[in-house]
């Protein structure tokens, strides 16, 4: 007598199912792996919500968001470290031009603003003051305006999260590798781990208008696209590349560049990453809650957005669009979702927040954790 054991993955493929139909987004991809090796990915939904928009793909692409952050702008970093042209203790007035930087700016050091403990405001709607001015001087406004506005705390004193403090980074990026942000991780992160479809601005990419975009929302500028350029307004009035948003890709590349920066962790030499930089980056900073571009679980373990399977000792990062990933430093538990919640309006956060920890929570399940 012979018979099918159960697939330990339909799990998955039902809860991103359920999510669509139940209006948690139109769009979900996702990759679920361990140690580095992806072992599931899947996809559900439509695009969008019109009821003639493509169906989702592995290869539909999907605006990350606030993943930028550490994806993009903290890596970048990482490798300038390494190549010795900044330094974690290094302060803003040691990069950044001292006719637009403040003086109360200019000590700021780049752990403190990795680590999201320079004191700088969470958020601040400069959109509108970058699209007055004239185009060729919109990329580079947004750090100006950022390091204009007070401190909210001394910095070193507490953690609160900030957009503000990514803008000024990927202005230190930039002067320090003399090439923007998005050229910079194509040439020195994307490209050599063979992730072309990672980057920011896609659709001026080659072959770009062709590609599968979960569209978002016009959000607070009124007839903007709504898919395949970004949805947060300071990054799209800069013109789509930003410290703290813009980047986009698709579920499977997301997660091997999570492998990468896994490996390195477990001390492999032979990528890009210097194993000694990435455990520094994914160990969480002396009082407080995040390390340097990452989050942490948190203290309630019951609505942590990775469930309660994933060990304390995890990373990740969520993104406004309705994305996150996680990775367990202990378990080598490993999960990307993506979705377009925000498509279905920005304001209704309950769905996502109550679904996260479902899925994660059957990944781990999947991966042999759990109850």
């Amino acid at each position: 007598m012979s018979y099918n054991a159960p697939d330990p993955w339909s799990p998955l493929n039902n809860l991103l199912e359920e999510g669509f139909k139940q209006g948690v987004y139109t769009a979900a991809g996702a990759a679920v792996g361990l140690e580095g090796e992806k072992l599931w990915e899947g996809a559900a939904g439509r695009v969008s919500q019109d009821p003639d928009a493509a169906a989702v793909t592995l290869n539909t692409v999907f605006d990350l968001a606030s993943l930028t952050k550490p994806l993009a702008t903290a890596l970048a970093l990482l490798l300038l470290v390494a190549e010795g042209k900044v330094s974690l203790e290094g302060s803003l007035g040691e990069i950044l031009p001292e006719e637009w930087l403040p003086p109360d700016k200019r000590p700021l050091t780049l752990r403190s603003l990795l680590a999201h403990q320079a004191g700088l405001p969470a958020w601040r709607p400069f959109y509108a003051s970058i699209l007055a001015a004239p185009r060729p001087e919109r990329p580079g406004l947004a750090a100006h305006l950022a390091a204009s506005e007070p401190l909210e705390y001394f910095p070193g004193t507490q953690t609160g999260y900030s957009d503000l403090g990514f803008m000024l980074l990927a202005a230190v990026v930039e002067a320090a590798a003399g090439r923007d942000l998005d050229s910079f991780c194509r040439r020195e992160i994307y490209r050599p781990l063979d992730l072309p479809g990672l980057g920011f601005c896609p659709r001026r990419q080659p072959g770009g208008e062709s590609l599968s975009y979960a569209a978002t929302e016009a959000g607070l500028i009124p007839g903007r696209v709504a898919s395949g350029e970004v949805h947060d307004e300071n990054a799209w009035a800069m013109g789509g590349v930003a410290g703290h948003a813009g980047l986009f890709g698709t579920a499977g590349e997301v997660f091997q560049l999570l492998s990468a920066l896994y490996r390195a962790y477990q001390g492999e030499t032979a990528g890009i990453f210097s194993p000694d930089l990435v455990r520094l980056c994914l160990t969480p900073v002396p009082g407080g809650t995040r390390t340097l571009g990452l989050d942490t679980p948190g203290a309630d373990r019951s609505q942590c957005s990775p469930g309660r399977f994933f060990s304390p000792r995890s990373v990740g990062h969520l993104g406004f669009t309705g994305t996150s990933f996680w990775l367990d430093l202990d378990t080598g538990q490993m999960v990307v979702l993506l979705t377009n919640r925000v498509h279905l309006g920005r304001d209704k956060l309950d769905k996502i927040k109550a679904f996260r920890p479902r899925f994660h929570e059957a990944a781990s399940r999947a991966l042999g954790f759990g109850d």
